[in-house]
């Protein structure tokens, strides 16, 4: 362990200070600034900045030379770039976490006498507020300062006494997430304050102080941490052990958007960082999806001899400017699709006649990319599932939960599923983490449970877990994991066929750092049920119940959602809205399953409420008998019927259906409601 480096310490809000000043403590509150360029972002920071960027003057003399210079920032999503005296020096860390970061002073950019340090946002002023402050001057060069000790960490399997691949987090005593020492090799991928490590040894480099170390491998995972204390002494090897707190018995952990920098050329993972960090959040089936790439992760594994702990599949990020569609299986050495085609039918006929991928998601469907939303109430009617400008569904598989690119309302994107599912369309439910970085959105946050045999993760049967998927067969995590089982029989994907009562079964897992709070049980896409979850900050169970579903009187489908607080602490936190809709945001965690559907008809068949309303418009010629006829249906068929009038060229605001309406049971009122409201929604979008 070798000799720790002499601080030079100067306060962040002073104007001027001689280095020659002893080291200093201050209070954390005392020495950040709040600073923002353009438009308040969350309504969590004050209405009012104290900047819109950061000056330091600092004076040196001939004696003193700093090498280096650490400074604590939170909150940054954009860039901000780094001057000292008016050259390029280098930008804070895009990454909204609490972190310390260290950078190099080069000689030659310091002068004699005063010395100006510059932070300010770049490029056009998007909403932005961070916190920064807390800088400190240090004699030696960032590798120096912060290399100046060595503790060797090992991270076991509880059960089995054996190193496993983990996620470990280091925090300084303020709880900041603290760079440290170490380079990535290809057995660690390294952040400020994140080391993953594929083979659950690390030896970590810090400078002299008290830091926490916490270890953990993902949402099926406990935590293990420790306080150690570095100093000039030697210090015993460290030991963390994590234990599976989720039974995941029966379905393989599967990343299906993961990027590298590599390839896509943007975010910060290298391809050997993306591996190592695949096993470190034990993601047994990551699929490769680069943009506009069909990218091998299999030579790279086998060479570093991590095979055993996952099968990546080859995919690909088909990026249109229509919108994006991560697509797999593809085969070694096929034909790129064309990204340039003009509709989503051209588009998915491409990738089918390249590639033949039997996955086909869309991703992020309520993102803006080049300048398109593709599920914008203009584009694409979320109530009914009917497409406005996009072209024909094709896709049979969307994303949910993106933990890369979360919504505001964490359950639009669920209602756009179920509008496509109540049309009758095939599509399963996704959860994926879209990264592109180490440690920023990181791999796995949020992922897909696919219900396939998961007992050798390093062979799985990809062609079973495609099928799987393919048939709605999963369930989606993100930080919770729920399942459901309809007469203890039928799982997602399934069609519960039964002679005698259907009643849903309801299972929610997750880790003990996470807090369940209710779970919510969903039939055609209309809340049904709703339970509070008492016990939700146990690992394992933590709630488990039965519904019985006697009132339902025709074919459903069923979807049961939990949902909790989200995760405040760095070694798994949950991100801000990507694209907010609001200045306020609700942070959470969720697991869902895939849909059951329920045969209520008992024919063997299965009939989507688009399916019910096609049958009554057939059956029913008259407005007045179609409405008459809803009377044992839910609102969602009612939306569906009004919609069929409405292209029929009917007057749905005429005074003759108005009064037809006015007698209508409640349901069917609420059905047109929505309906003409949805219509409202398209006009205005299609005006902005």
């Amino acid at each position: 362990m070798r000799n720790h480096q002499p601080t030079i310490t100067f306060f962040a809000y002073l104007l001027i200070l001689c280095l020659t000043l002893p080291d200093a403590v201050t209070d954390a509150s005392e020495t950040l600034s709040h600073l923002r360029m353009g438009e308040r972002e969350w309504d969590t920071f004050p209405e009012t900045p104290e900047d819109s960027a950061l000056s330091h003057t600092f004076v040196l003399d001939n004696t003193t030379q700093p090498k280096c210079f650490s400074l604590r920032q939170i909150d940054v999503k954009q860039a901000w770039n780094i001057t000292l005296n008016e050259k390029p020096l280098g930008r804070l860390v895009r990454d909204e976490n609490d972190m310390v970061i260290v950078m190099d002073l080069p000689r030659e950019l310091l002068v004699t006498g005063t010395n100006k340090l510059y932070i300010s946002q770049t490029g056009q002023p998007v909403p932005d507020d961070i916190y920064l402050g807390e800088l400190q001057l240090h004699s030696g060069t960032r590798s120096e300062y912060l290399s100046q000790c060595t503790v060797p960490i090992q991270i076991v399997d509880k059960t089995t006494g054996q190193p496993t691949p983990c996620r470990l987090t280091v925090l300084n005593e303020n709880g900041t997430l603290m760079s440290v020492g170490n380079n990535s090799t290809d057995t660690t991928a390294v952040r400020p304050g994140i080391v993953y490590t594929s083979n659950g040894n690390v030896n970590l480099q810090l400078p002299p102080g008290n830091y926490q170390v916490i270890a953990g491998r993902g949402v099926e995972w406990s935590i293990d941490h420790q306080w150690i204390t570095i100093s000039d002494h030697a210090l015993s090897p460290v030991k963390l052990a994590i234990t599976r707190e989720v039974d995941t018995k029966g379905y393989i952990s599967c990343d299906t958007h993961v990027h590298t920098y590599t390839y896509s050329r943007h975010g910060d993972a290298t391809l050997d960082e993306r591996l190592v960090t695949i096993a470190g959040e034990g993601i047994e089936l990551p699929i490769a999806t680069d943009h506009n790439l069909h990218i091998d992760y299999a030579p790279r594994v086998n060479e570093l001899g991590i095979g055993h702990f996952f099968t990546p599949v080859i995919g690909n990020e088909v990026t249109t400017k229509l919108g994006h569609f991560n697509i797999f299986p593809v085969p070694t050495n096929a034909p790129l699709p064309d990204h340039t085609l003009g509709n989503w039918g051209d588009i998915v006929k491409s990738i089918r006649n390249t590639t033949g991928a039997k996955i086909v998601i869309l991703n992020h469907a309520r993102d803006v990319h080049s300048g398109i939303t593709p599920f914008a109430p203009s584009r694409h009617n979320s109530l009914t599932g009917r497409s406005l400008q996009n072209g024909a569904f094709l896709p049979n598989a969307m994303e949910l939960i993106n933990s890369g690119a979360t919504q505001t309302d964490c359950l639009q994107l669920y209602r756009d599923w179920f509008g496509l599912l109540n049309r009758g369309i095939e599509v399963s439910g996704i959860g994926c983490s879209d990264s592109h970085d180490v440690a920023r959105h990181f791999v796995g946050q949020s992922r897909t449970y696919i219900r396939v045999d998961d007992d050798d993760p390093g062979n799985v049967d990809t062609d079973a877990a495609v099928t799987a998927l393919a048939n709605g067969h999963a369930n989606l995590s993100y930080g919770l994991f729920t399942t459901m089982r309809v007469n203890r029989e039928f799982g997602a994907g399934d069609l519960a066929i039964s002679n005698n009562k259907f009643v849903a079964t309801i299972r929610v897992q997750g880790p003990s750092w996470v807090t369940a709070r209710q779970v919510d049980l969903y039939v055609n896409g209309i809340l049904s049920h709703s339970f509070p979850i008492r016990k939700g900050q146990r690992g394992g169970t933590k709630w488990t119940g039965q519904v019985k579903l006697g009132g339902l009187k025709h074919d459903a489908f069923l979807v049961a959602i939990a949902r909790g607080d989200g995760v405040d602490s760095l070694h798994w936190p949950t991100a801000k809205p990507y694209q907010p809709t609001s200045s306020h945001y609700e942070p959470y965690t969720i697991g869902s399953t895939g849909a059951i559907k329920v045969d209520v008809d008992r024919d063997g068949t299965f009939m989507s409420a688009h399916d019910y309303a096609q049958a009554l418009s057939t059956t029913h010629s008259s407005p007045e008998q179609l409405l008459a006829s809803l009377n044992d249906f839910d609102q969602v068929v009612s939306s569906h019927v009004a919609e069929m009038l409405d292209l029929s060229g009917v007057d749905l605001s005429g005074e003759n259906l108005q009064q037809l309406l006015k007698q209508a049971p409640a349901e069917v009122r609420r059905g047109f409601f929505l309906y003409q409201r949805s219509k409202i929604n398209a006009l205005t979008d299609s005006k902005q």
